[in-house]
């Protein structure tokens, strides 16, 4: 439903929000363009296989955001 493709896009983008404000604003717009075109899976499964390292200022590695995103879509989706 609307309702809950709402909830998980606007918990997704707090989220990603948090995890790289301290990077700086351009990474943080760089981050919510998958999130808006429904393409965040993808790319963080991507990051996953490729075993990128947590960058500076990152509160999370790669694998830990994959698995709150899925936490996030699976909460929105139970509403």
């Amino acid at each position: 439903s609307l309702a809950s493709l709402s909830v998980s896009m606007g918990i997704q983008l707090l989220f990603v929000y948090v995890q790289y404000i301290k990077i700086g604003w351009m990474r943080v717009f760089r981050e919510w363009f998958p999130v808006l075109i429904g393409f965040k899976p993808a790319v963080d499964a991507y990051r996953v296989a490729t075993g990128e390292k947590q960058e500076a200022g990152q509160s999370l590695d790669a694998a830990a955001e994959m698995t709150y995103m899925k936490g996030i879509e699976m909460f929105a989706e139970a509403i």
